[in-house]
């Protein structure tokens, strides 16, 4: 199954984290390609006809632009992935591979990173991150129906029990590291 690695190619960080995890990810027999993200210097949610979501704190959240170029480049991908009918996996520039993909539950979302319980949000309840996981056409498609009909929120929430069927690999296949967040620093 291909997965895709999200980067930034204008900032250096961004392409050396995104090598790493293309090495790391090959090293373990990951099929990974690079996937040029959306810089949200340069683009934003009008630019593709979205509005955001009516809850303040997520309104506050895509104010920032690396938090509307996470989501977007995530956007596309859940397109391409609803589009082509097939599964795929997203992972942020972030990540480091530790295992082979190996077995996964099939479910809407299937996070391999990220499992930590935030606070409810009005569609159901999140965990953070949005770093590592495969997602079906079906899961696609339920988000970026949820997006039309509702709005944005920052890609994590956008994984949430109460828009998709999600499920957590439990077998420390996929960590990050990262010393700069591109959600809240972009600049």
């Amino acid at each position: 199954m291909k997965g895709y690695v999200i980067y930034l190619p204008s900032y250096p960080n961004s392409v050396s984290m995104a090598s790493r995890a293309i090495e790391t990810g090959n090293k373990h027999g990951w099929d990974l390609d690079l996937y040029e993200g959306v810089n949200g210097m340069k683009q934003g949610l009008t630019d593709f006809n979205l509005k955001v979501f009516q809850h303040k704190k997520a309104q506050r959240l895509l104010a920032r632009p690396g938090t509307q170029g996470c989501f977007l480049s995530q956007y596309l991908l859940w397109q391409k992935c609803h589009t082509t009918n097939k599964p795929i996996c997203i992972f942020e520039h972030d990540v480091v591979f530790k295992k082979p993909m190996g077995e996964y539950e099939e479910c809407d979302v299937y996070k391999f990173e990220g499992f930590k319980k935030a606070k409810p949000i009005p569609p159901g309840n999140w965990y953070e991150g949005a770093r590592a996981y495969r997602i079906t056409p079906e899961g696609a498609k339920k988000i970026l129906d949820w997006v039309h009909a509702n709005g944005a929120m920052p890609a994590d929430w956008m994984l949430c029990d109460g828009i998709v069927d999600m499920r957590f690999d439990k077998y420390s296949k996929v960590t990050y590291k990262t010393n700069v967040s591109f959600t809240k620093d972009l600049s």
